[in-house]
């Protein structure tokens, strides 16, 4: 059975999720033939920076306020388009690539 890779959107966390034959969480990262892979780790480290302003976190209180405004939801809508190129490109059939992002702002 193939190994899945998970894309979720969670704040403060990196946006892939890899899962192993037993559909069990194996590690919030790139997979391992990908860990050097910067301009992976860069595509989707930027979509993560632009979704966590979606949340208020001061350290007394976290709660989710929503996409700032349309400049900020066009831009993470293209980062992450970009990232999942580039995840697609990567891949080529080696993981099942499971894409559970919606924007909805």
């Amino acid at each position: 059975m193939i190994k899945k890779i998970r894309v979720l959107l969670e704040y403060n966390t990196y946006c892939l999720w890899l899962y192993d034959e037993n559909d069990e969480i194996i590690d919030n990262d790139n997979p391992p033939e990908w860990n050097n892979d910067t301009e992976l780790t860069d595509a989707f480290m930027a979509v993560s920076d632009v979704y966590d302003t979606f949340f208020l976190d001061d350290g007394k209180e976290f709660s989710y306020v929503g996409c700032p405004d349309e400049i900020t939801g066009n831009k993470l809508k293209d980062l992450f388009s970009f990232a999942m190129d580039l995840l697609y490109e990567r891949n080529a059939g080696k993981y099942i690539i499971q894409n559970d992002v919606s924007f909805e702002f």
